[in-house]
């Protein structure tokens, strides 16, 4: 999907989950008071097609501009820290959003009931989803979870939010769900090193894991002890989707921003 139009002049540029695109933050966006830009991550929307995805090549794919916070969910938050870490004290700041920055390398890639989800969805792009039509998309996505509450993505987030969700998956190239199965998403991606390097602030967004976080209390001391900023959230793992106050604020607030 097309998605909000991006600010020329850029202070903060979003970047998405795996298997979505930059339309996920438009109503975020919408409620932001800073001129902002939304990136497709490789693979996604439409953005370049690889053989292969992993979090360095992720990164080393994208244009981020000298200056911007960069507020990133889920597998972006990985990217966006490889990035910052490539490109030490020019960005502004990182705000990540539930970032499995530890639970993306092995053996914990291949555990879990996001890690199973990608399988079957896997199988559907091979299988029946190969001719889907886009109401055969939307047909299909109403009436899956949505990730909050137990309720359908339908009865969550209402019928726009259907047809966005349906766009994403029919421009997804499947191979991107590969280094998700199998773990080589995070070959060559080192978070603790990572978070040195960077040069700038970070905070951490964290939902509850009984909600479906995938951050885990270790994780969290963790980035503490490595100087991460945790804002600690009563959510799941889409926290922007319905809860974009602690989101907003993070991103306005100045600790987490540094001058360039």
């Amino acid at each position: 999907m097309e998605g909000r139009p991006d600010d020329p002049s850029p202070q903060v540029i979003f970047l998405h989950a795996a298997t979505r695109d930059r339309s996920d933050f438009d109503a975020l966006r919408a409620l932001l008071p800073l001129p902002s830009a939304a990136l497709d991550l490789p693979g996604h929307g439409a953005a370049p097609r690889y053989t292969a995805y992993d979090i360095p090549g992720m990164a080393a794919a994208l244009d981020l501009a000298d200056g911007a916070v960069v507020f990133a969910h889920s597998l972006g938050g990985c990217v966006a820290l490889q990035c910052a870490s490539l490109r030490p004290g020019r960005l502004a700041g990182l705000v990540l959003e539930e970032a499995p920055l530890f639970s993306i390398l092995p053996p914990r890639a291949t555990q879990g009931r996001y890690q199973r989800g990608f399988q079957k969805l896997r199988a559907l792009l091979e299988g029946e989803a190969s001719s889907y039509t886009p109401s055969d998309w939307e047909r299909t996505v109403a009436s899956w979870s949505s990730g909050h509450g137990g309720v359908s993505l339908l009865e969550a987030l209402g019928p726009d939010a259907v047809r966005r969700r349906a766009g994403q998956l029919a421009a997804l190239d499947p191979r991107v769900l590969d280094g998700l199965i199998d773990a080589t998403m995070g070959r060559g991606f080192d978070p603790a090193s990572a978070i040195r390097r960077a040069g700038c602030p970070t905070t951490l967004i964290a939902g509850e894991a009984a909600q479906g976080s995938v951050l885990s209390e270790e994780d969290l001391s963790r980035l503490k002890a490595l100087g991460v900023r945790i804002v600690r959230v009563d959510g799941g793992h889409f926290i922007h989707e319905v809860r974009p106050e602690p989101c907003l604020a993070a991103l306005c607030d100045p600790r987490s921003v540094s001058p360039i």
